[in-house]
């Protein structure tokens, strides 16, 4: 004990005698230590985490490398018939959906915004394992008629952002159900 305690003031007399290093040394580890946090934090993030969606570690993504038919307007994208055709033959999947990203205009109370959002298949949601806080989420039944009657989800943190989250808002119905467009 005695050796730390005469260690401990020998340092305390070397910092004193240069604190220019003292303060160079601790900013450069607390720069050092705040980078790899950061760092780790991004990749934790990003690529350790696992999706909250039912058996994550199952999910398998199709995507198409080459030339390209039909209508599938992107790299490494496939085309809804493509999907449909993978669909219908599939024998090694327990579930398929497509999904597509895409801009959207959203009007509600005289207000027009643009978002981003994506047009999925009706068994999106159901093959993720994912439900709604409130009211529903889009089906296979809703699939069965092309075009019949687009049905939109809006995401919890879009509806607190937008509508203040509150179920007895003016955007009840936005929140509560799905929300069905205008034909």
């Amino acid at each position: 004990m005695a050796n730390f305690a005469h260690d401990l003031r020998f340092t305390l007399r070397t910092f004193k005698k240069s604190p220019v290093f003292v303060a160079v040394a601790v900013l450069s580890l607390a720069l050092g230590i705040g980078a790899n946090t950061a760092i780790f934090t991004l990749v934790d993030q990003i690529l350790l985490r696992l999706l909250p969606v039912k058996d994550p570690q199952q999910l398998v993504l199709l995507w198409g490398r080459g030339p390209h038919y039909g209508s599938n307007n992107g790299r490494y994208k496939l085309s809804y018939p493509m999907y449909e055709d993978f669909r219908d033959h599939n024998q090694v999947f327990s579930g398929m959906f497509c999904r597509w990203e895409t801009s959207m205009s959203v009007s509600s109370e005289g207000r027009t915004e643009r978002v981003d959002g994506e047009l999925v298949s009706g068994s999106y949601f159901q093959v993720l394992g994912v439900g709604a806080a409130l009211g529903r989420v889009i089906t296979p039944d809703d699939d069965r008629t092309p075009g019949g009657h687009p049905i939109a989800v809006i995401s919890y943190r879009y509806s607190r952002a937008r509508f203040g989250g509150s179920p007895t808002s003016s955007a009840r119905s936005c929140w509560s159900t799905a929300i069905r467009s205008p034909s």
